[in-house]
């Protein structure tokens, strides 16, 4: 038990019209058809992925209720744009550079079973994590180019 958060991308297939990207999400729904029969003649609309995973990292949870739900720490799923990802990126890079602002950057919050709320390693190592794994996010082009979204949840 304790502070599960993962951030999800997820992509929606065209259902209608022509063109390239009608052919190829056209593939892509033909190939999970073959790949899962039992689904039998319904029409796969997204394909969903894991992009990253935080265990009781609670200021990046926190920064997460704050910027992108609105203050609702409830659990919910959540979109967030690629400006929001590269903006909590870059606080993480801040706090990397300057460990002293932490608290003031990315601080720290309590809640049941959230982990603990020191600034240390395990902080920036969290910090570190993020900013790298975000930063190949916003670097894949087939993320980029191929229509993903992101969207965030938790669970605790």
């Amino acid at each position: 038990m304790g502070l599960d958060m993962y951030l999800s991308a997820k992509k929606y297939f065209w259902t209608s019209g022509r063109g390239q990207q009608r052919n190829r999400d056209d593939e892509i729904s033909d190939a999970i058809l073959n790949l899962m029969p039992e689904i039998g003649d319904m029409t796969p609309s997204h394909i969903e992925i894991s992009a990253m995973y935080w265990r009781k990292a609670n200021h990046i949870h926190d920064w997460f209720v704050n910027n992108v739900q609105n203050a609702n720490d409830d659990c919910g799923k959540y979109y967030v744009s690629r400006e929001q990802l590269k903006e909590l990126a870059d606080l993480c890079e801040q706090v990397l550079a300057d460990p002293d602002s932490a608290s003031e950057i990315l601080p720290t919050t309590e809640g049941f079973f959230f982990g603990g709320t020191e600034y240390d390693q395990y902080y920036l190592d969290q910090c570190l994590k993020t900013a790298q794994d975000i930063r190949k996010l916003l670097e894949n082009p087939g993320l980029t180019e191929g229509r993903w979204e992101f969207y965030y949840h938790s669970s605790w």
